[in-house]
């Protein structure tokens, strides 16, 4: 059964308001306009902010009254705040002495890379570094994991990291408001645009057929829970 984090405003330290939201939400909105080094940058800025930001950070994931992109920077950030152990932890993972690497892969004249993928993608969904996993996609961080052969295979990670959200029921529909992102902004270099293109029409999805033709995501009855893992995060309302 999920589990439900709730602040209470009572338990926040003095500490935290010394972040507010005039100091966090410019960046954000910096943050969700820019990619690759620009974009971490920013990103880092807001990260370096540290637990204090936590409760803030936590109130623009769900304020709907914020633009989708907004709302998933401030949930890439909290993720990383909460869960940077994990994430290095992740980055570090040495995937060729995983347990259920095959060894025949190796045998392969492409490398044993695209062998390994469904391997890795089950590894990711028990993670559950959901955002983290969107921002490879949408963002462009250059980050990657210890995957050998990028030079024939340099989009796997974040392939990985693609195929560990775009089935899941609460994910999907950031995995679509990304793709419909990158469709629209021709005039910014996105290394994956035409393969984002691709992938959705051989979906053959009624959603993934509506980005495609209307270059917007579909609209939702509800929007995504803001989870860490399968732990629902919800703000304490501030006075």
């Amino acid at each position: 059964m999920k589990r439900v984090v709730l602040f209470v405003t009572m338990m926040i330290t003095a500490n935290v308001f010394a972040v507010g939201k005039q100091e966090i939400i410019p960046l954000i909105k910096e943050a969700s306009a820019k990619r690759e080094s620009a974009y971490v940058e920013i990103r880092n800025r807001i990260t370096a902010l540290g637990a204090n930001a936590l409760p803030l950070l936590a109130e623009f994931a769900v304020d709907e009254a914020l633009p989708w992109q907004q709302r998933l920077i401030a949930r890439i950030c909290y993720e990383r705040i909460e869960r940077m152990k994990d994430i290095k932890n992740l980055i570090e993972t040495d995937w060729y002495a995983h347990p259920k690497f095959d060894e025949a892969w190796n045998r392969r004249l492409t490398g044993p890379e695209w062998d390994m993928r469904d391997m890795i993608v089950a590894d990711l969904k028990e993670i559950g570094l959901w955002y983290y996993y969107l921002e490879q996609e949408w963002k462009v961080t250059g980050e990657s994991a210890k995957i050998q052969r990028e030079d024939r295979n340099p989009f796997l990670w974040r392939s990985c990291c693609t195929f560990a959200v775009m089935e899941s029921p609460e994910e999907r529909i950031w995995f679509l408001r990304i793709c419909s992102d990158i469709l629209t902004n021709p005039n910014v270099y996105h290394p994956r645009t035409e393969h984002l293109s691709d992938f959705l029409r051989r979906e053959e999805k009624t959603d993934a057929i509506y980005v495609l033709e209307h270059r917007m995501p579909p609209s939702i009855s509800e929007e995504p829970p803001f989870r860490l893992g399968t732990e629902i995060i919800k703000p304490a309302k501030q006075e």
